[in-house]
């Protein structure tokens, strides 16, 4: 199981420009998109975003957004942003995504975020985060 289940937002919305990277708590660069490609620190392509969809690297479809819900791959909602707070799909706050950074239930920054909208940071950490 992902380590952030909570964190299953809209990677979608603005994913093609170098320069958008994600980092873990100690300011260590997890990952970044380039061109579409969800690529890890090491610029090994582990996933893509086309057509408003998030596909893992052999191009299977693990999730999706629309209309202002994260979805699984089965059309299931599993989540949603609400004014910064990261929801499941009960509507419990599970998370926050706030001033750049990624934070837990308890409010702890667990990772940072540069160059992308906070829903589009959600959502890396919980389809590509370990």
């Amino acid at each position: 199981m992902k380590k952030i289940v909570l964190f299953s937002f809209s990677l979608f919305l603005i994913l093609s420009s170098y320069g958008q990277r994600l980092k873990n708590s100690s300011g260590s660069t997890v990952g970044y998109i380039e061109d579409g490609r969800v690529k890890n620190s090491s610029g090994s392509t582990i996933g893509y975003i086309e057509d408003g969809r998030v596909k893992n690297s052999s191009g299977s479809t693990i999730g999706y957004y629309e209309d202002g819900r994260v979805k699984n791959s089965s059309g299931s909602t599993i989540g949603y942003i609400e004014d910064g707070r990261v929801k499941n799909s009960s509507g419990s706050t599970i998370g926050y995504v706030d001033d750049g950074r990624v934070k837990n239930s308890s409010g702890s920054t667990i990772g940072y975020y540069e160059g992308m909208k906070p829903s589009s940071a959600a959502l890396y950490f919980f389809f590509f985060f370990d």
